[in-house]
């Protein structure tokens, strides 16, 4: 019999030791990644419950607000957790894992994603580099492609191949703790656009396409109204933007479905704010650094005020 037990607890401490290894292998081989979106080390490196607000939504999102910027208007400190093309019911499981070590008092969500197609081809790094747990395998299972599931399931599927490539240097820095990142998930992009010629405008997706998405914003504000935060929908002002007839669709659904969640459309707002479409576009859905710092600068201040307004 004690024979038994101790070859089970060999078995058990090598399975152990081989889980480890194979976590450690994956986590080694896989890219850091500090940019572009689905920056979840350095999102989690930041002191619990230290943001005001949170940034949800797409490269739209993670392009063009800078939280430096805002916070130098307003005080108010922030983190644009998105990520590359993601879709509404990928940011519904952002947001829950978010909470779960922040309280901010306002989210703000770029919904272009509205009309994205189910999936827009980055699962792998949106869902891919979530943190392990429940909410990471709600998104694997109900926000990503099947066919992905397996390697979103086990890293090693993915990143197997790097290990000829990877230097030392990759290496530590994967295993190194991550700190957090003084850009606080924005990502300046620079080059220049001239968009002065006139703005294109975006095709809608089917409306069952977005009936699909606008059930998950609606996922979203429920979870934002059983924290007791404040949700903010929000269109940018690029020059890629969807028709006005859907921008106002949108707003009279929020307005039915869920009308105590803030609605912005400053798609043509851009010369307002000081936006110079022959300088501050790098291409015409995005804004490059210095359109970023114009926009930031601005919505600081517009935050500021919405925030007088509610105080008095």
């Amino acid at each position: 019999m004690r024979k038994i037990h101790r070859e089970l607890l060999w078995a058990c401490a090598f399975v152990l030791t081989a889980a480890l290894l194979l976590g450690l292998a994956a986590r080694a081989l896989r890219p850091v990644r500090s940019s572009y979106g689905a920056t979840w080390a350095a999102y989690l490196a930041e002191p619990k419950d230290s943001l005001d607000y949170l940034y949800l939504g797409s490269s739209y999102a993670y392009c063009d607000v800078d939280p430096a910027c805002v916070y130098a208007e307003s005080g108010l400190s922030g983190y644009v957790m998105a990520g590359p093309g993601q879709t509404l019911s990928q940011t519904y499981w952002y947001l829950r894992e978010a909470l779960k070590t922040q309280t901010p008092r306002l989210v703000l969500l770029e919904a272009t994603a509205l009309h994205f197609e189910k999936y827009e081809a980055y699962s792998q790094i949106n869902v891919g580099y979530m943190p392990a747990g429940l909410n990471k395998l709600g998104a694997i299972f109900t926000a990503a492609e099947p066919e992905l599931r397996l390697g979103l399931l086990f890293d090693l599927y993915f990143y197997h191949s790097r290990w000829s490539e990877v230097t030392l240097g990759e290496v530590l820095r994967a295993l190194r703790g991550a700190e957090p990142d003084p850009l606080r998930g924005f990502t300046p992009v620079t080059g220049t656009a001239d968009v002065s010629a006139g703005g294109q405008d975006r095709a809608p997706q089917s409306d069952a396409v977005y009936q699909e998405n606008l059930a998950d914003l609606l996922r979203i504000a429920g979870l934002c109204a059983e924290s007791d935060i404040s949700l903010a929908v929000v269109f940018h002002p690029t020059y890629s933007q969807l028709p006005p007839a859907t921008r106002q669709a949108v707003q009279a659904d929020l307005q039915e479905k869920a009308p105590e969640v803030a609605f912005y459309d400053w798609s043509e707002d851009g010369k307002r704010m000081g936006l110079d479409p022959a300088r501050h576009y790098y291409d015409p859905g995005h804004l490059n650094r210095d359109g970023a710092e114009v926009f930031s600068h601005w919505l600081g201040s517009f935050l500021t005020a919405q925030a007088g307004d509610a105080a008095a």
